[in-house]
């Protein structure tokens, strides 16, 4: 703690960053609907500003990727994205009209939704320089997270929905600081990527797909999983502790989780989600009890947090140092991608067939471990870890 660039004031500043992060994040996915209904939209109108978050970082992920390695500066680059999308809130804040708000919230995503990716890519080369563990840092996000949902809820109850955009630019406001106070990388020197050869790239993207997958399947889960916890006649403070143990399990999972990539690969681990995702989503379509429930919640740790990682990790892995921006960004667009279709088809799903929706969901994870055991298989050789 001496030395200011030293390890451990440098894994403070990386925790403090995810940690910031997260804190307008844990705003806005489950309040930011009650500030849209606020400013008077109604159904249709809060959907499609929903979606049009979502559209913009499809545009600017991979293009945000390229610029980072082109500047070879990514804590400058992070920097202007936390300005810019501290000025989309403040434009956001003072938006009334519907097409404004559009607008305000395009410009925005187009800053902030990749900043999360590019974050990672300067965790992992941290950890390919052996000066962080990416799994530690990241766990610091879900906390977060966890604990801007809960003070969100309860300043919201006093302050009106009204607050919640300026809530989300206190958090970023804070991810500014937490910018600013990281080191600068080096640019690293180009080198040929670890892996090379037609097969063994196949095989990365067939990684890349397969986490793709397994977080897809969760798109139910995050949309109706509390419509239908409600339906069996759970109260709220139990559905809120359902959702907080999955949090808990995902930081556990993050904060040991290096160790289980390292022994076992990303390929395993992908691998380990896709087919806890087919056991616990099975298990939710048939609306089991409360205390079945808890078990389900802790498979978090590996449907999505060991499946996260391990899906960073293979990037890391497979691509050259100089490309780690594009690479990180260009996995985060096909997860969009994929979550997106999976979030669209789970309305007519659910409408459909109710719970047995989550069939569905495990399917999609049969299709990720599968995909991972087919991407194992087409890795020539083991490539050292990137931690």
């Amino acid at each position: 703690m001496r030395e200011v660039d030293g390890r451990p004031a440098l894994k403070l500043r990386l925790g403090g960053a995810y940690a910031a992060f997260f804190l307008a994040m844990g705003i806005q996915l489950p309040y930011l609907p009650l500030w849209f209904q606020h400013r008077g939209l109604g159904p249709e109108a809060i959907g499609v500003a929903l979606a049009v978050p979502m559209l913009a970082r499809l545009v600017s992920m991979p293009l945000l990727g390229l610029l980072s390695d082109w500047l070879g500066r990514p804590k400058a680059l992070l920097v202007a994205l936390a300005v810019a999308t501290a000025c989309g809130m403040v434009l956001l804040a003072l938006a009334a009209d519907f097409l404004v708000i559009l607008v305000v919230l395009a410009f925005t995503a187009l800053a902030w939704m990749p900043s999360l990716s590019l974050l990672d890519s300067y965790a992992s080369r941290q950890a390919r320089a052996g000066q962080a563990d990416y799994g530690k840092a990241r766990q610091w996000g879900s906390a977060s997270f966890l604990v801007a949902n809960l003070v969100g809820g309860a300043l919201v109850g006093m302050l009106g929905a009204g607050s919640v955009v300026l809530m989300m630019l206190a958090g970023q406001l804070a991810y500014v600081i937490a910018t600013l106070a990281l080191p600068e990388l080096p640019r690293p020197e180009p080198r040929p990527a670890p892996v090379s050869g037609r097969r063994a790239r196949l095989g990365v993207l067939a990684g890349i797909v397969a986490a793709a997958l397994v977080q897809a399947s969760h798109a139910t889960l995050y949309a109706f999983a509390s419509v239908s916890w409600r339906a069996q006649g759970y109260s709220f403070t139990a559905i809120g502790v359902l959702w907080a143990v999955g949090v808990a399990a995902e930081m556990a999972l993050f904060r040991f989780g290096t160790r289980l990539v390292v022994r076992f690969g990303p390929h395993a681990l992908i691998a380990v989600g896709g087919i806890t995702a087919v056991v616990r989503f099975a298990a939710m379509a048939s609306e089991p009890p409360l205390a079945v429930l808890v078990l389900l919640q802790l498979l978090h740790a590996f449907t999505f947090a060991a499946t996260f990682l391990a899906m960073v990790e293979l990037v890391s892995r497979s691509v050259s140092e100089h490309r780690s921006g594009t690479g990180q960004t260009a996995a985060a667009w096909i997860g969009s991608i994929l979550m997106s279709s999976a979030n669209v088809a789970s309305g007519p799903l659910w409408a459909a067939f109710g719970p047995l929706a989550f069939l569905v969901s495990s399917a999609i994870g049969l299709a990720g471990a599968l995909t991972a055991l087919l991407a194992a298989r087409l890795q020539p050789h083991s490539s050292g870890s990137g931690g």
